[in-house]
């Protein structure tokens, strides 16, 4: 079912920054062209130019999904994500399933997302662990490392405090646990 906030989210992407990356690959084809450009700094440019274009094609990609008719569960999703971006370190997936409204599906996968993305990047874990579950008729995620530790809202660039602040303007709970035996982060909407 397309849901209206889908609908809006489309048009804001294609609006916004699908149109921005597309100008900013048109600047960066004009200092292509430019005469007197050095070797070194075309090498760089035309780097730039292809990393543009694959987030065009992320945003398009994104867009579309959000018109489809048949949308994936939030489950399905997430187990794809989950495996997608772990991989072998992906020790413990957990995923019930219930029915999650659409905008807190959205949600809670960009929030799963960067959390995976965080332990993968940043914690050194030999072993993640993902959980979806209701509780109380809310949705709890918690997402586990047994990584470095350290990961705390005042250490996070943006990470940590954009999904506390995700959370806290869908009315949820953010918690962090951190230490030098791994991260836990759980959420619940």
């Amino acid at each position: 079912m397309i849901t209206p906030q889908r609908l809006a989210l489309a048009r804001e992407l294609h609006d916004g920054v699908a149109q921005d990356l597309v100008a900013l690959g048109y600047e960066l084809d004009l200092l292509l062209a430019a005469s007197g450009t050095q070797a070194p700094v075309r090498k760089g440019i035309r780097s730039l130019r292809f990393q543009v274009d694959e987030m065009i094609t992320k945003v398009r990609r994104e867009m579309y999904q959000l018109r489809e008719v048949h949308i994936e569960s939030v489950q399905e999703k997430l187990t794809d994500v989950a495996i997608k971006i772990c991989g072998s370190l992906m020790s413990r997936l957990e995923i019930a399933e219930f029915d999650i409204d659409p905008v807190i599906g959205i949600e809670i996968t960009a929030i799963a997302t960067e959390l995976l993305r965080n332990c993968v990047r940043h914690s050194r874990a030999s072993e993640i662990e993902i959980y979806l579950s209701q509780v109380e008729n809310h949705t709890y995620l918690e997402v586990r490392d047994n990584g470095k530790g350290g990961a705390t809202l005042q250490s996070s660039r943006l990470g940590l405090i954009g999904i506390k602040e995700r959370t806290e303007e869908l009315g949820g709970a953010f918690s962090c646990v951190s230490t030098s035996s791994g991260t836990r982060v759980a959420i619940t909407l």
